[in-house]
């Protein structure tokens, strides 16, 4: 297994706090709020070295805001100034060309290399009313500046909507090439890609502990499945349990330290709640079908997963506490991989409808039946951002699986992944991943 330690051990990042308003500019509650236009020009290099981050940082701030949905980012083609040229400080600022520009706000950044040290200010103003709302200065190292453009973007979102952002976040997914399944996981726009496993056998169903710093898998080193848990950043694994049978789609119950996941130690797959050390708990569900896939509720209240208990596969809610089941979807006959939303309102899943696989969201009631894709290639395995606003899923519309991310709507979908093979199953983070 490679290490994430890089991360952990060299991205010590300082931040200093000048000064951020307090107002909430974007009502994200309503449905029909608009874009915020602002822009973000090319960082001012102090010093000759690495003036490519200049544009690199401004790069990644720029694509997570437009990421986001939350803004409409301007095209720098049309800026009237040269980012090296322009001032940092209200007082150097020329609000009313960027006014004229359509900008409603301005991202301005700052940056100095000293051998391997970054130094960074950054500010956003109000263009409109001619004020600073937000001023921070980052240090870490060189190697870590697309990072400190992500942590940047998170604070323009926060001070901007009142809710943090979500670009310090990771997702898994598994990698298949030439007969052969690892895990990896990379940053939510896909850079940074980062090999979990390096086995040269199968690996599958990622999922992430609520802390951010496990990884639980099922893998195939030893032969049979069995489910193995990583410790993301110092590389360690173990496996957890491993019953004659299958041992498969586990799932972290969300206060960390147990997962729900699928055994057929007693010849049936039924789905069992065991500890990290391997003891099982309980069983959840058992019966004369096949239940695979479980999702908890954020409160782990509930869990939905995945039956042929009606003959074809459906999705069930399963209330932990009384015992009692009920079956969550009747349209169509093919319902599929369950994903609760952080925010306990939506169930995402993957159902067959017109002869291809897409994704549709659903109340926890059985209401509000929604699809968000519509036949574009076969589109699985949804997951949720930890804002609960966008759904990463895997989707073969542009020719072998990739991961894809859309807006909870449908709209703004985008590929993450562009690599050789074929990537499935991801699992986004939660936001203390880093």
């Amino acid at each position: 297994m490679l290490l994430l330690g890089v991360w952990a051990a060299c991205f010590c990042l300082s931040v200093s706090t000048a000064w951020a308003a307090e107002r909430v500019y974007i009502d994200i509650t309503q449905p029909g709020f608009v874009k915020l236009p602002i822009a973000v020009p090319d960082f001012k290099a102090q010093g000759s070295e690495e003036p490519s981050l200049a544009h690199e940082m401004a790069d990644v701030i720029a694509d997570d805001l437009d990421f986001s949905g939350y803004f409409k980012v301007l095209d720098p083609a049309g800026f009237l100034e040269s980012p090296q040229q322009m001032g940092v400080l209200p007082s150097e600022i020329r609000f009313d060309t960027w006014k004229a520009l359509g900008a409603e706000f301005l991202a301005r950044g700052l940056y100095e290399v000293r051998g391997g040290s970054l130094n960074v200010e950054f500010r956003l103003f109000d263009v409109i009313s001619q004020k600073m709302v937000l001023g921070k200065a980052y240090e870490a190292r060189v190697s870590d500046a697309v990072a400190v453009a992500h942590r940047i973007a998170n604070e323009i979102i926060a001070v901007l909507t009142g809710e943090p952002g979500i670009f310090d976040t990771r997702i898994a997914f598994v990698q298949a090439e030439k007969g052969v399944k690892e895990i990896y996981v990379m940053d939510v726009d896909g850079r940074n890609l980062t090999p979990i496993t390096r086995d040269g056998t199968i690996a599958l169903s990622p999922a992430w502990s609520p802390d951010g710093t496990q990884l639980a898998f099922v893998s195939y080193l030893e032969g049979q499945p069995k489910i193995f848990v990583a410790k993301v950043f110092s590389g360690s694994r173990r496996a957890v349990i491993g019953y004659p049978g299958i041992n498969i789609t586990p799932a972290w119950h969300p206060t960390g330290g147990r997962l729900a996941a699928t055994l057929s130690k007693d010849g049936n797959p039924d789905i069992f709640l065991i500890d990290t050390q391997g003891s099982i708990l309980q069983k959840l569900v058992g019966s004369w079908a096949i239940e695979v896939s479980p999702s908890w509720s954020p409160d782990g209240s509930k869990l939905a997963y995945v039956s042929n208990e009606s003959g074809n596969p459906q999705i069930y809610v399963l209330d932990v506490t009384s015992g009692n089941k009920r079956r969550l979807t009747y349209e169509g006959k093919y319902n599929t991989s369950p994903a609760w939303s952080p925010k306990g309102d939506w169930i995402a899943f993957s159902g067959m409808a017109g002869g291809t696989h897409n994704i549709f969201i659903i109340r926890p009631d059985g209401s509000g039946l929604r699809a968000l894709t519509h036949g574009e290639g076969s589109n699985e395995s949804p997951t949720w951002s930890p804002d609960g606003r966008l759904i990463a899923f895997s989707s073969t519309r542009e020719g072998p699986s990739a991961i894809w991310v859309m807006v909870v709507n449908g709209e703004g979908t985008r590929r993450l992944t562009r690599m050789e093979g074929a990537q499935s199953q991801p699992s986004w983070s939660p936001r203390s991943s880093r």
